[in-house]
């Protein structure tokens, strides 16, 4: 009998134990409404993974550059990077910050594919390490991912989702889809009919916009697709509740923040109309002030007969800051 009500009192406690880590699906729903945002305790029953791609292009041209540590754009980053792999509930909701082995970020765990993940997960704010970014979409959306076989370790997290961005190229998928950069905007519906055909086999995806900040053109600023446990495209619902990029929108102002797109944006690249970081000049501006300065420069020079080495001395320097200029105007944010 001792060893009987032993086991009833062991089966109480993992009873209770079970009831205080998992809510019901009513109280799932009903949990943190305005962020549908969900604490849980243990590591994940998620429904559907959502795959968040940003562009850093726009992500810097709407960041305010006149502000100490502003966006950079790290040598070697892809056209789009990662942002993160987020576990989502059907209703709505999504889990963050569960407990986890670990449930603390390590960075020793990654070291091996770390190469990797700075250029393609990069961190676009020189303020903040790399780690950092790792370390807030480990701990906030990994941590509750562990329950998945191919993401339940740190190291499977970010490797996983590695190879699921390189399978699904939102670049690749946009050219294909006859979606170009240029300074005209596209109708939104024709980009996400674009990314539907060409990236998540027809299913829905949704797409997020930032403003920039010195032009106010709405930039496509970042695509998700949401993927089953397989890693197969699935509609992303239409009504899901929209989550911020909250680890760019977690600094302080006047950092951009995404929003839910009209029904025209623009998707521009580093092109002839990009600001400079230095002079707030693109090429064209920057062609327009120079070229009738060359002849003038030259000119007075030549009239003043001065010898040959000591032209070449004073041109070379000037052309050198001249290029410099122009190849900034043109890497902008």
């Amino acid at each position: 009998m001792g060893i009987l009500n032993q086991a009833v009192q062991l089966a109480i406690m993992v009873g209770t134990i079970r009831t205080l880590s998992w809510p019901s699906a009513n109280e799932s729903r009903n949990a943190n409404p305005p962020e549908k945002a969900v604490h849980r305790q243990i590591g994940s029953d998620f429904d559907y993974l959502m795959l968040t791609r940003i562009f850093p292009t726009a992500v810097c041209r709407a960041d305010d550059d006149s502000v100490p540590d502003s966006c950079e754009i790290p040598t070697d980053t892809p056209e789009w990077s990662i942002h993160g792999l987020w576990p989502n509930f059907k209703n709505g909701s999504y889990p963050q910050f569960c407990d986890g082995s670990p449930r603390k970020f390590d960075s020793d765990l990654i070291k091996s594919i770390e190469g990797r993940l700075l250029r393609m997960w990069p961190n676009l704010y020189p303020a903040k390490t790399a780690h950092s970014f790792w370390k807030h979409e480990w701990e906030k959306h990994g941590t509750c991912s562990q329950n998945h076989k191919n993401l339940s370790s740190e190291l499977l997290y970010f490797r996983t989702t590695m190879a699921i961005d390189t399978e699904y190229s939102v670049g690749s998928a946009l050219e294909r889809a006859g979606i170009i950069p240029r300074s005209e905007p596209y109708h939104l519906e024709d980009i996400r009919d674009g990314l539907m055909k060409e990236l998540s086999h027809g299913m829905h995806v949704q797409l997020n916009c930032l403003t920039d900040k010195k032009t106010r053109q709405i930039l496509l600023g970042d695509v998700r697709m949401c993927i089953d446990k397989s890693f197969q495209p699935i509609d992303c619902p239409r009504s899901n509740a929209f989550q911020p990029a909250t680890y760019f929108t977690g600094h302080s102002a006047p950092l951009p923040s995404f929003k839910e797109c009209p029904p025209l944006v623009t998707y521009l690249l580093e092109t002839s109309t990009e600001p400079s970081h230095m002079l707030g000049l693109g090429h064209r501006e920057f062609a327009y002030w120079i070229n009738p300065l060359i002849p003038f420069y030259t000119g007075f020079f030549s009239q003043q007969k001065l010898k040959h080495e000591l032209l070449w001395g004073i041109t070379v320097p000037f052309m050198a800051v001249a290029i410099f200029i122009y190849v900034e105007g043109g890497r902008g944010g």
